[in-house]
């Protein structure tokens, strides 16, 4: 048989794997070109059921299988060669772990007999991740056996499961020794008989996901409560939307519902919140009784200390994944759920008053926060974000670097029911750009990136890449010239040490390296260019580039005309 022969081993061994992962639904790979990952790389470029994407710099590749993942809930699975490839994924490997997005890595690397032998490109790969993976597997090398290769169909079943349940990453290492390629005439038989299995249907049982059923207790802390709070922080998959939907009717609740959460729009979504919020006055007059948490850890500093003020106060922290989180340390009881929680026929006790004073509060701020964003010239930030947030179609996807990006939408824009992303699992900018391109990959829709200079230029990488994007893609920067978020630290007061080794100002051409990259720019420096230039690409399928020059003292001038704000009448 073709497949025993010595020269096939290898490749018939990474094609039973790859049609294992097929078979459990996996239809993404993301490829880092290498030679000892060959066979892996040929096995998943045999079979047409998966979609192929090759980018050549490993931490860009695996940013973008992440945004795959954040966009669809399956993993794409990242294919490298052995050594320090594989090292470039650590930072998406984290991000993926703490953001609870499902991701899978399979690895080629040297036989165990080449290891700590000072053989090329080697290094110690088994478990280089360390315990953030939430299934590592050592492959083995190729065995005709009948046990091995159904341990081997069996790890590939656990990958894409175990990443899904456990929302996180799956790493297989593969050992291979040369030869690397199949002969020519059974590479074309595998192409096939490829051809006939990604037509069969792989159909499996379907859990119940019926929803979680809460007791008497939590039902009846619920409804004694006059004051009750929801709150959303980020979740790519919208997880938790029916439950809080269902929770904010029955108990006639505020929903203060962040970027990135997707939360659907209704009657309960509060927006502007993280600007009222900041003023003492408004958050005791705001004082719950009942808190109840869903998702992420909040990004806006006004909820982090609204939870920690109100510490005292019954917070319900809701977690699935078995992955907690609770920044404030306020939560005092943590409840898993899995699926919609079930809500029965029972009445909540809430002041009729309390929706109606939240919603004011809102009114009042987005009245005061619109006197202060009048045009300017040169732009602020903030004027960027409020201009262009309502322009995003409903259709769309939006991603947002971390730093200002994420906060700034929150203050300045609307973003109330559209569907939006963020990184803020680690919360670092690396690999901002490459998480936008999967996101766009996996969802096959239109979006817009904003993102800062200093994050765009850390992740240009990702440009190599604009082939792929068939949907329209703006990316907006808002060029401010440096890292600013540090303006919010007590560090920004030692001036002859902050902008060297903080803010950092570039005078990158970013002009001159989108037309290195052969990707469309514009220069947007004045308020009338903005819709204009949006409007007019936002349908245009590719990847397009809005560099907003933005004046970093106006803006943090605003931020503060913001923050500062007080009631009517105070």
């Amino acid at each position: 048989m073709p497949e025993r022969d010595p020269q096939n081993l290898n490749f018939y061994w990474s094609t039973l794997f790859v049609r294992a992962l097929y078979e459990n639904g996996l239809r993404e790979v993301v490829i880092s070109p290498g030679s000892r990952s060959t066979p892996l790389t040929l096995a998943f470029g045999a079979h047409p059921g998966i979609r192929k994407t090759t980018i050549i710099d490993e931490r860009s590749a695996a940013f973008t299988a992440l945004g795959i993942g954040k966009a669809t809930g399956i993993p794409a699975c990242l294919v490298c060669t052995s050594g320090t490839a594989l090292a470039n994924y650590y930072p998406a490997v984290v991000e993926a772990t703490q953001s609870s997005v499902p991701l899978i890595i399979a690895s080629a690397d040297r036989p165990s007999y080449q290891r700590e032998t000072g053989a090329s490109q080697t290094i110690d790969q088994i478990k280089i991740f360390g315990d953030y993976p939430v299934f590592f597997h050592e492959v083995g090398e190729p065995k005709e056996s009948n046990n091995s290769i159904l341990r081997l169909e069996r790890a590939a079943a656990q990958a894409v499961h175990v990443s899904k349940q456990k929302a996180g990453v799956a790493h297989l290492n593969f050992p291979f020794s040369k030869p690397f390629e199949p002969s020519p005439d059974f590479l074309s038989v595998i192409e096939s008989d490829n051809e006939k299995h990604s037509k069969r249907s792989f159909g499996g049982y379907k859990s119940s996901s019926a929803g979680t059923e809460m007791d008497e207790k939590f039902w009846s802390d619920l409804i004694s409560s006059e004051h009750p709070v929801i709150i959303a922080g980020p979740d790519s998959q919208g997880k938790h939307n029916d439950s809080i939907q269902s929770l904010a009717k029955k108990l006639n609740a505020p929903i203060l519902a962040e970027p990135g959460s997707n939360i659907s729009s209704s009657k309960y979504t509060i927006s502007g919140f993280d600007g009222f919020l900041r003023n003492k006055t408004i958050a005791k007059e705001l004082k719950p009784d009942l808190i109840l948490r869903f998702a992420e850890e909040p990004v806006s500093k006004a909820l982090s200390n609204y939870l920690t003020e109100y510490s005292s106060v019954m917070q319900l922290r809701f977690h699935d994944s078995g992955h907690i989180t609770d920044e404030s340390l306020s939560a005092h009881k943590y409840i898993p759920i899995s699926g919609t929680i079930i809500v029965p026929e029972v009445s909540g006790s809430t002041d009729s008053n309390w929706i109606k004073s939240w919603r004011k509060h809102q009114k009042d701020f987005v009245q005061f926060r619109e006197e202060h964003l009048h045009p300017s010239t040169p732009l602020t930030d903030g004027y960027v974000f409020s201009t262009l947030s309502p322009l995003i179609p409903k259709k769309s996807f939006t991603m947002l670097s971390n730093s200002f990006p994420v906060r700034d939408l929150s203050l300045f824009g609307e973003f109330d029911g559209k569907e939006i992303y963020v990184n803020r699992g680690a919360a670092g900018i690396d690999g901002i750009t490459s998480t936008a391109f999967g996101l766009s990959l996996g969802l096959k829709k239109s979006g817009v990136l904003f993102v800062g200079d200093i994050a765009f230029l850390h992740d240009t990488n990702a440009l190599l890449n604009a082939k792929y994007v068939e949907e329209s893609l703006i990316i907006v920067i808002l060029n401010n010239g440096g890292g600013t978020i540090f303006r919010m630290l007590p560090v920004n007061e030692y001036k002859k040490k902050y902008s060297g080794y903080f803010e950092t100002p570039q005078d990158v051409s970013i002009a001159a390296l989108c037309r290195a990259y052969k990707i469309k720019h514009n220069l947007i420096t004045r308020p009338e260019q903005l819709v204009t230039n949006f409007e007019y690409k936002v349908e245009k399928p590719g990847v397009h580039v809005l560099e907003c020059i933005t004046d970093p003292d106006d803006s943090m001038e605003q931020r503060h005309q913001v923050w500062g704000y007080s009631p009517p009448g105070s």
